[in-house]
């Protein structure tokens, strides 16, 4: 439960971070790197579905409600949170981690962690991004703001997890 308070209080300074910095850099009308996944993306196996859901959809009512956008955040977050325990199930070997273990970089190692995180990135991502444009005129821009979006959105998380990185004894 410890660990679950922690990202209660990390997800209005995630917001903030989202809205203050990631949301003015916007490379060529494509990329646009969302890091709020972190918080959903880290969260350790054994949570409860419905805490997933509730911390998706409280993350995403705080973006909607700065962005302006009713419903496009939470929807794609709650989405994910359905998602994410099928993610859990595929992706993650079992009996390789202990389940309260935070799914992050230095727990899962580099490539389980990356299958993971660009899974449940690509996924959000085309999920905001088709409810964000829904009109099929434009599938070509689409498939490439999704598809940068992730890249970035995967690199700056990648290094957010660097940073976190510590040594074992």
């Amino acid at each position: 439960m410890q660990k679950l308070t922690t990202y209660l209080w990390l997800a209005p300074i995630f917001v903030l971070i989202q809205i203050l910095l990631f949301n003015n850099i916007q490379f060529f009308r494509y990329i646009n790197p969302l890091v709020y996944l972190i918080l959903i993306i880290t969260l350790p196996q054994d949570t409860e579905k419905w805490f997933i859901i509730l911390y998706a959809f409280f993350i995403g009512i705080l973006l909607d409600l700065f962005e302006g956008n009713m419903g496009l955040n939470s929807s794609s977050l709650v989405f994910i949170a359905f998602v994410i325990p099928y993610l859990h199930k595929f992706l993650i070997p079992r009996n390789s981690i202990d389940g309260k273990d935070k799914l992050n970089l230095q727990v899962l190692g580099l490539k389980i962690f990356s299958i993971y995180a660009l899974s449940v990135i690509f996924l959000h991502h085309t999920f905001l991004f088709a409810l964000e444009n829904f009109s099929i005129n434009g599938i070509i821009f689409l498939l490439f703001k999704v598809l940068l979006s992730s890249i970035i959105t995967f690199i700056i998380i990648i290094i957010f997890q660097l940073f976190t990185f510590k040594v074992k004894e």
